[in-house]
């Protein structure tokens, strides 16, 4: 739930044409409240629209959608034809709310964190790695009111092998399935970039958050920062307690099993200057990592223009697959090595669009 509100927000990136004939608000079934962020999703073409902040969705007559939004229940709409309102009904949850001193949190943080240790410690683990990474280029011209994008991405699939014998042991792949592809920009300003050449990592890649979930001693074991403010919220309905570290910049969150500790979840955000942004995202199941969720903003301001940068890593654990295992090596290396090596026939992709489609309905 926690991952799909923290990319609902970049949906207001992309940019979505509708020739909608109707409109539709949103509102809560509690309060009668407009519902800002939701996503309606059209069933036969994945279209996606968000509604505003007065709850309005613009969509296609005699179409079907998916409504969805974090804190309220999924609706599906079937050929609607008119100006409609739709009531979504709020997801009721028994949440308990105490706040605690940060002593007493980083205390708890520490013990959680070396639980999960003392499980990797005392496990062998393999199997593959579905990956996929997809950095976006956009320039935007204000004085000429244009916009210029293009895309990279890679989707692999890694076999994995990890012991945690020592402290530095290091997660290690052989490559099962390499595929890249890239767009380029369109305006003839910016033909000369050739995006084929660009790397389809970012500068700090995906391999930076593997080391930290699979090295001792890493930030992931400590909160890593000065915070202003921290809580502790008590789930009794989950048997789940979640403890948020802030300051002005930075936020971490932790979600564990109340009756044994097991982490569950892990959440990063840090904000930086001129709109750039850094957010880590993990999910555990059986003090294993299950998933993996990094994305990366830049926006880099001139006087007539902006570029800005997004580049998204998403990958999801397949444990203890029985493949052959080949040459092993970081995951910098096998990603690297295709930089180099011949970038398949341009083609024309979505570049965010199928993974948020992923994301929304894990």
């Amino acid at each position: 739930m926690k991952l799909i509100a923290a990319i609902l927000s970049q949906f207001l990136l992309l940019p979505f044409f509708s020739t909608a004939q109707i409109t539709i608000q949103v509102i809560s079934k509690a309060d009668s409240t407009s519902i800002y962020g939701v996503v309606s999703t059209n069933i036969k073409t994945n279209s996606i629209v968000l509604s505003n902040e007065k709850g309005e969705i613009m969509l296609n007559k005699g179409g079907n959608f998916i409504l969805v939004h974090p804190s309220y229940g999924t609706v599906e709409l079937e050929k609607i034809q008119k100006d409609s309102i739709v009531f979504l009904e709020p997801l009721v949850r028994d949440i308990e709310e105490v706040e605690i001193v940060s002593i007493t949190n980083e205390k708890l943080f520490k013990k959680v964190i070396n639980k999960y240790r003392s499980n990797l410690e005392n496990t062998h683990y393999r199997g593959r790695l579905v990956y996929k990474n997809t950095n976006w280029f956009n320039y935007i011209y204000e004085t000429e009111n244009m916009v210029d994008s293009a895309s990279c991405t890679i989707e692999d699939q890694l076999y994995f092998d990890f012991s945690g014998e020592t402290k530095k042991s290091s997660i290690l792949f052989s490559p099962l399935d390499l595929n890249r592809s890239c767009t380029n920009f369109s305006l003839p300003r910016n033909q000369n970039i050739k995006t084929g050449d660009i790397s389809a990592f970012s500068k700090f890649d995906f391999s930076h958050f593997l080391n930290a979930i699979f090295t001792k001693g890493s930030y992931f074991d400590e909160v890593g920062f000065e915070h202003d403010i921290t809580t502790k919220k008590i789930d009794t309905l989950n048997g789940a307690i979640e403890l948020i570290f802030l300051s002005k910049q930075h936020e971490k969150t932790m979600v564990f099993s109340a009756s044994d500790s097991t982490l569950i979840s892990y959440q990063y955000r840090s904000f930086g200057k001129l709109g750039g942004y850094h957010y880590y995202f993990a999910t555990f199941q059986h003090q294993k990592v299950e998933s993996l969720y990094e994305e990366k903003g830049y926006l880099f301001d001139y006087k007539t223009q902006n570029h800005q940068f997004v580049s998204i890593h998403y990958g999801f654990f397949l444990p203890d697959s029985e493949i052959p295992i080949g040459d092993l090596a970081t995951f910098s290396e096998i990603i690297k090595t295709q930089v180099d090596s011949n970038v398949p026939a341009q083609k024309s992709i979505s570049e965010l669009l199928p993974l948020y489609l992923h994301l929304l309905h894990k």
